[in-house]
């Protein structure tokens, strides 16, 4: 929600949702979704053939862990409706550690997998898989052919960490990246503030979290226990590490140019944050 908030600053246009939950429909200037992910879907059809894709990517230690606070907030909704009917609850509270540690059991490698896998779909243009034969099975959506979209791959790896640094000048940095991503190379323009500005923009949707509710994930920090507190095991931080060990090797392919791809490089940068950071709560963590 955070970079969604930075994007109105930035633009003066809401952002849209894929599932519309917001009302605020699709003639908007930028459209927030979980695509591929199954809570995403691709329902804006060629209405954003001309945009650039911008991936936000969140270390899975928290992503997994803030996804089921979601979940629980929405009381694990399986359709539109009930979603829509919680939307109040979102950004308000955690579930009890007890609820976590049940879902995160169940679902943990199923979730860490799929968090790989995004990654991948994004980096390879769209690519939902490799048969046994090496062929790759890309998206109907991101296939040239049907002239949906132009293009399935990143202008940009925006880290959601760098946007919600304790340190303003990180995320002032990390949010013009992310300006300078939405403007990248279009032949439509894009709306958006003077350059000049974009300091002022950041600045002021940061502050907003103090006076306006469900502004972003911080209004949960009164209601339920600390983030810290939604922990994995032993087992599971090595699953983590080895995911993100997979792709930094990936995407550091030197025979597949991934090396001097510069999208490539802001996410390795990013994930070697993650590798770090998994690294130190393996050695403090009990077996």
């Amino acid at each position: 929600r955070l970079a969604w908030r930075i994007m109105e600053s930035l633009t003066g246009y809401v952002t849209g949702d894929d599932w519309d939950l917001s009302d605020e429909g699709f003639h908007v200037a930028s459209i927030k979704t979980s695509y591929p992910h199954h809570e995403g879907v691709w329902s804006w059809g060629e209405a954003f053939y001309d945009a650039n894709i911008i991936f936000l990517i969140r270390n899975p230690r928290w992503a997994i862990p803030s996804y089921q606070t979601m979940r629980h907030e929405l009381a694990y909704s399986t359709s539109w409706d009930q979603s829509y009917s919680r939307r109040p609850n979102t950004y308000t509270e955690r579930p009890d550690i007890l609820e976590w540690i049940r879902w995160r059991d169940i679902n943990f490698e199923n979730q860490i997998s799929k968090w790989g896998w995004m990654i991948d779909f994004y980096m390879n243009n769209g690519r939902r898989s490799i048969s046994d034969d090496g062929k790759e099975h890309i998206d109907t959506h991101c296939k040239p052919e049907h002239e949906i979209i132009n293009s399935c791959f990143p202008k940009a790896v925006i880290s959601y960490e760098r946007l919600n640094s304790n340190n303003l000048l990180i995320g002032e940095a990390e949010a013009q990246r992310l300006a300078d991503a939405m403007i990248d190379g279009r032949e439509v323009e894009m709306p958006i503030a003077d350059k000049e500005d974009w300091r002022c923009a950041f600045d002021t949707t940061i502050e907003k979290r103090a006076t306006e509710a469900q502004w972003d994930g911080t209004g949960r920090d009164i209601a339920g226990p600390p983030s810290d507190q939604k922990n994995f095991t032993w087992l599971q931080l090595h699953v983590i590490k080895s995911e993100l060990e997979r792709l930094m090797i990936d995407y550091t392919n030197v025979t597949l140019g991934w090396d001097v791809d510069p999208v490539a490089n802001q996410l390795v940068l990013n994930l070697a944050d993650y590798l770090a950071e998994i690294d130190y709560e393996i050695s403090i963590t009990p077996l």
